[in-house]
């Protein structure tokens, strides 16, 4: 890893993490606050909806009416899957593929630096990016969670910081490795927000689809069940490998793809 890359790509980025992190504060903050203010009436609210209206919210194996259910619905569902994979999304598709469109891609490896560095580099500030887009996300649940008589504990807010950084992680591991692959920042970001969409309806249509069931193993948006671990319970084992799974081998694939590539 280049020092002095990483530093000169945290500051280049600074501005949209600090925003984005900002945004899953407040917005954690907006959905502690709402808690209490529904109190036992969330519950009866939510016998109301049809069921296919909670699928798109958030339709999981969690109770609706538990606390876990009330944060997976109200704001770890779609809303937060989009707001922190358009994150990591647009930072992967400008690591590479924008740069190299750009024509700065040129100019890093002009100086005395390795392509394994520059990738390596880049892989590391996606892995800082993902821990601070999940620590913006729970952090606030414990610290503000007590003034609202919600206590989850440091235990499960760690819990949830280490399965929401590998589920940005696997996200923003296929973005880099397509950014690694193709030229242009708009493909990479585009084929990647493509397949997300494509698994979340798979996941909608799974119980009258065989087709969008068989994606099922390997279905990230199916897996991401935190209000198991809000609630004091465990996600499947196979969510942690699938996650860390993808993470893994899309990152060195990254870094071994454009080692290799022309970037001219």
């Amino acid at each position: 890893m280049s020092w002095t890359l990483f530093k000169a790509t945290l500051h280049q980025h600074r501005t949209s993490m600090f925003w984005f992190a900002i945004g899953l504060v407040s917005y954690a903050w907006m959905m502690t606050w709402f808690y209490p203010t529904i109190g036992e009436e969330y519950a009866n609210i939510i016998e109301t909806f049809p069921p296919e209206l909670l699928a798109v919210f958030g339709g999981s194996e969690v109770p609706f009416s538990s606390l876990g259910g009330y944060f997976q619905t109200e704001y770890l569902g779609i809303m937060w899957i989009l707001i922190v994979s358009s994150a990591v999304i647009i930072y992967a598709s400008r690591a590479f593929a924008g740069e190299i469109a750009a024509g700065t891609m040129e100019f890093v490896l002009s100086q005395p630096v390795s392509r394994v560095k520059v990738a390596l580099t880049r892989v590391i500030v996606l892995v800082v990016y993902a821990v601070v887009l999940a620590m913006a996300s729970f952090v606030p649940l414990e610290v503000f969670g007590p003034t609202y008589d919600i206590n989850l504990g440091w235990d499960v807010t760690g819990m949830l910081i280490a399965f929401g950084t590998l589920f940005v992680l696997a996200v923003g591991g296929f973005a880099m490795l397509l950014s690694a692959i193709f030229r242009g920042g708009g493909k990479p970001g585009a084929i990647a927000a493509g397949l997300l969409g494509t698994l979340w309806v798979a996941d909608l249509l799974s119980g009258a689809s065989e087709a969008a069931e068989a994606l099922g193993p390997v279905n990230v948006i199916a897996y991401w069940q935190p209000g198991l671990l809000i609630n004091g319970e465990q996600v499947a084992s196979e969510a942690w490998w699938l996650y860390g799974g993808i993470a893994l081998v899309s990152l060195i694939a990254a870094v071994v793809v454009f080692s290799r590539r022309d970037v001219a």
